[in-house]
């Protein structure tokens, strides 16, 4: 009996944490995804001045704003989280790489196309705040996967009794 309290107990902490990884991805992704939204000149002059084409750029442009917003409202929903948490991770290790590359030197000189919190941060700044929602967009991946392993039973259709009674 006490083997089954434990498992219930773990299962709850996961189930928890995996609500706090959402809760934070959510305070990530909603203020980003809207600020590109409100303040759409500034965030395409910013893409714009990156150092790639500006038909990657224009892609980028439409795209990003796209993607995050989609990132939230997967989050949100339950059925489409597991979705959220690896669109989320894509995310996240594109933003990542792009800023590992940068801070390793490929480019002389790199402007920043961040808006909200992110826009006052140095770019080693920018890489470990990055690598903190990676880590979490992972990690929350981990869970839900494990947590709907060890729930198997919220997946079982439920009984039906006959029609005769």
């Amino acid at each position: 009996m006490e083997t089954a309290a434990t498992y219930q107990n773990q299962i709850k902490r996961k189930r928890i944490t995996l609500n706090v990884v959402i809760i934070l991805l959510l305070l990530l992704w909603i203020p980003v995804g809207i600020d590109k939204i409100t303040d759409f000149t500034a965030f395409k002059g910013g893409i714009l001045r990156q150092p790639f084409s500006d038909s990657i750029g224009y892609i980028l442009i439409y795209s990003l704003p796209a993607l995050e917003l989609i990132t939230v409202l997967a989050l949100v929903m339950e059925k489409y989280r597991k979705a959220g948490l690896i669109l989320s991770t894509v995310l996240m290790t594109a933003f990542t790489a792009y800023i590992a590359v940068a801070l390793m030197g490929a480019w002389e000189k790199l402007p920043c196309g961040c808006g909200s919190v992110i826009s006052g941060m140095n770019w080693t700044q920018h890489f470990f705040f990055n690598l903190f929602f990676l880590s979490l967009s992972i990690l929350g991946f981990t869970y839900g996967i494990n947590y709907e392993v060890a729930t198997p039973e919220a997946k079982l259709p439920r009984a039906r009794l006959p029609k005769d009674i």
